[in-house]
């Protein structure tokens, strides 16, 4: 599984030749900002956009399925807003509800792999908490063991998509700014976070 960011260019890489631009942009710009203008409507209208899409979200094989049930599941339980009837919609009732295997896995966050950092980054997408930056910043900036493949690539994933995501999302940057100001990070995380926000204020594309 690849890292949120990534996932979503490989979806609009498989779709590009298949779909109409103009929907595939509204479809991943809505991921993407859904945070910063919520609203019942444009759940809705993204519920819709993932059904219409759903055979190209479902073949991708990268997990953006699963990502795009999480955000349902995620606005809907923040907002309460309703969830329709489709396979994510399903798969998203199945999260809240927490029995299932995968549900389980969803919620348990002793359970980390790249794909559960997917997870955190689809919920802060859908919902602007930074509770969810918090799970993953846990990981950011970490120097990379070299006896422990698991938590090597969780480390890697969890800096890479955090120091993408500062640039791109301003909330994430303040985010890492009111982390800077802490005590309690480590000097790896601390000089981390420098890079991180000169990277995000630089001029620089991703």
């Amino acid at each position: 599984m690849k890292t949120f960011a990534v996932a979503l260019l490989l979806v609009s890489c498989l779709w590009g030749h298949s779909a109409a631009v103009n929907d595939l942009d509204e479809f991943d710009n809505q991921m993407s900002s859904f945070y910063l203008s919520p609203s019942e409507n444009a759940f809705q209208i993204f519920q819709k956009r993932a059904i219409q899409f759903q055979n190209k979200l479902e073949g991708s094989k990268n997990g953006a399925d699963l990502l795009v049930a999480v955000m349902i599941a995620r606005a809907s339980q923040t907002y309460g807003w309703p969830i329709a009837d489709s396979v994510f919609g399903d798969k998203a009732k199945e999260i809240i509800a927490g029995k299932s295997p995968l549900a389980m896995y969803v919620s348990d966050d002793s359970r980390v792999d790249p794909t559960k950092l997917d997870i955190w980054w689809a919920s802060f997408l859908a919902t602007g908490d930074t509770l969810f930056l918090e799970k993953i910043f846990v990981y950011v900036g970490h120097e990379l063991p070299k006896d422990n493949i698991n938590k090597m690539l969780v480390i890697g994933a969890a800096t890479w998509s955090f120091k993408s995501n500062c640039k791109q999302h301003k909330k994430v940057l303040e985010f890492a700014k009111i982390k800077l100001g802490l005590v309690s990070i480590s000097e790896s995380q601390r000089k981390f976070l420098k890079e991180c926000i000169a990277y995000a204020e630089s001029g620089n594309s991703n």
